[in-house]
């Protein structure tokens, strides 16, 4: 991690701020072992291979991390689909898609941070960091192992940093980010509305917004046969099953359907395209489409929660959080500040905390 970083890390327990108690290897600006502590309640958390390792989570949440590392570590190690695709889509047209559409509504200044919350295999805030080489981005997990691959092959680029961490209890500041990036994770947590409350808190009170959250099958056709193999052929038990086993289901299930799944995988692809430009089914090869379709049935099949959430239902959060919907299209939310409006307690926030 950067030295900078320091200045808005923030303690998971207490909220604290944190400050670099020991640095005992270093390369250039760049800490790549040492320990942080906090200033309120003393913690200390150690960063070792670059990372700080900043989890305060319960049980299931922990689990969670575990299962979504199996996945990114197989995916790093060549498990699942090539390091140029992620879920069938080329990064980098899927990365600088991301970028050109926040800047639509959310312009950068140099030295603004981008957060990608729930980063994965670290890929897409790499090369983020490399489109946006005057600001800084951070990508916040709970997988340890996967962030040190991402870590390690990205080492060079001097404005990525990865953290480890729970977004239920983020271990970074408030009003720290000028973009939030968040694709396919709030909904993995045991209350996707609070997690996305805790998101919205890390950034500025006029930042751009996208994230990613399952719909239920009416709004996400494109999604039907995962939502069926998961809600009727497991009955919802499968993430109760080694991920090692969920994988060669996949790669089993996915090939034997192959020639089904692939007319299915296509069709929805030529709808989607027409406002996903990244999404193009038809530039994939029959293996990139063959992986893709066994990521897609993987990563859903994985996770122990998964919320799917009306358009509706996300629209009214964003609004709760002086947000507006400048677009959204098969899963995708991108959001813009509403009228100017003072950044305090939501109307979620205020009614939880007084519970």
């Amino acid at each position: 991690m950067q030295k900078e970083l320091v200045s808005i890390l923030a303690c998971p327990r207490c909220r604290g701020e944190l400050t670099l108690e020991e640095v005992r290897q270093s390369r250039g600006t760049r800490i790549l072992s040492g320990t942080l502590k906090c200033r309120e309640c003393s913690g200390c958390y150690p960063v070792e291979a670059g990372i700080p390792r900043l989890v305060e989570a319960e049980p299931d949440v922990q689990t969670i991390g575990r299962r979504f590392e199996f996945e990114w570590v197989s995916r790093w190690m060549g498990g699942f689909e090539g390091a140029a695709r992620c879920h069938g889509m080329d990064l980098g047209e899927y990365v600088g898609w991301q970028k050109d559409r926040l800047a639509e509504h959310s312009t950068l200044a140099p030295g603004d941070r981008i957060l990608d919350a729930g980063c994965g295999s670290g890929e897409k805030a790499a090369m983020l960091a490399r489109m946006c080489p005057r600001q800084t981005v951070v990508g916040l997990d709970l997988g340890l192992a996967s962030l040190e691959k991402a870590a390690e092959r990205y080492g060079e680029i001097e404005n990525v940093n990865y953290v480890q961490g729970n977004i239920l209890q983020p271990p970074l500041r408030w009003n720290s980010f000028r973009w939030g990036i968040s694709i396919g994770v709030l909904h993995h947590t045991p209350d996707t509305r609070r997690a996305f409350a805790m998101f919205r808190k890390l950034l500025v009170d006029d930042p751009g917004v996208l994230v990613y959250l399952y719909r239920p099958l009416r709004e996400a056709p494109e999604w039907r046969a995962c939502y069926i193999m998961r809600d009727v052929f497991f009955l919802g038990q499968s993430p109760k099953l080694p991920p090692g086993f969920l994988r060669l289901f996949c790669l089993t299930t996915v090939g034997l359907t192959f020639p089904l799944g692939l007319f299915i995988w296509r069709r929805h692809g030529r709808r989607m395209n027409k406002e996903l430009p990244f999404y193009d089914t038809g530039k994939m090869t029959l293996r990139d489409s063959y992986w893709a379709l066994v990521f897609h049935l993987f990563d859903l099949l994985l996770p122990h929660y998964q919320f799917r959430h009306k358009s509706s239902e996300v629209e009214a959060w964003f609004r709760e959080e002086g947000l507006e919907m400048a677009f959204q299209a098969h899963c995708f939310y991108l959001g813009r500040p509403a009228q100017r409006t003072h950044k305090g307690e939501t109307a979620y926030a205020a009614a939880t905390s007084s519970r």
